[in-house]
Parts: structure tokens; sequence; C-alpha cells
């Protein structure tokens, strides 16, 4: 299966009064709908279109951003027609697809939530990596 679209339909970003020295970040994935495109790019493959909704929770509340979304999916058609029909019976996805589905999502939504974030002055809901100089190495260390 692979990702042939992602198309976001809204980005609702909102900083709060107040600021806090530690907070917590909950970030959600809620996969709203999957029905089969009528469109496909390539002869003898489908295409699923998969609605979904991404948002990032500050607690204390001090911003959030929620997106929304629709991502595409390339496949043989007996594979796009089970993945509609378990989801259609169950609300269900198998963990392998779902585990693509949500590293395509999650790569996407931070990219533009760290933009935003920077943007808005507001603190970024992941660590990124950071260089040390040694005299800090040495006395974090602790062995």
């Amino acid at each position: 299966m692979q990702i042939i679209g992602f198309n976001l339909a809204k980005i609702q970003v909102e900083r709060f009064e107040g600021t806090a020295s530690k907070f917590k970040v909950n970030s959600k994935i809620d996969v709203k709908d999957i029905a089969e495109e009528k469109m496909s790019p390539i002869q003898g493959k489908a295409v699923a279109k998969i609605d979904f909704e991404y948002n990032i929770e500050y607690d204390p509340k001090i911003a959030e951003l929620h997106f929304k979304g629709t991502l595409l999916l390339m496949a043989d058609p007996k594979d796009i027609k089970d993945t509609v029909a378990e989801w259609k019976k169950k609300n269900s996805i198998l963990t392998e697809l779902k585990i693509k589905i949500y590293n395509a999502i999650f790569h996407k939504c931070n990219l533009k939530a760290l933009e935003l974030e920077d943007y808005l002055g507001m603190p970024i809901h992941i660590q990124l990596p950071h260089i040390k100089s040694e005299q800090e190495s040495k006395t974090t260390y602790t062995g």
C-alpha cells in the first residue's frame, strides 16, 4: 500500500493567556472514515480515502492545535475493498496499515505544528535534538 495524497482541510491553532514552565502534551489521531475513492492513477490499483483528525493539547491549557484532513492510499483493489469492509463492519484498521497511516499523519501534521508553534511564539510540542557543550555533558552525567 502506498500513500499518494495528503490534504489538510482545516487547521485551528489557539494560544491561550498564561505560560507554564512545565507542561504535558497530549496528542490524538482519530480516523473518522475510510471509503473507496472512485479514481485510480494506475490501472489495476484502487484508492482509499481516509478522513482523519489530529489534535495536540497542552496541559495546563496554554495552547491547542487541531488538524482535519484526508489521506489517499493506493493498493490492490482486493486490499482496498477488505480495508473498507473492515472499517464499515468494526470501525477498525489492521495494525500494519494503521501504523502506516498514523506515521504519515504524524509526519505531515507535526511539521506544520512546529511551524505554527514557532510563528505564534508557543512552546513546541515535541523534544527536538540539541547539542550540549562538553561542560554541560559532564555535569549532567549520572553514570
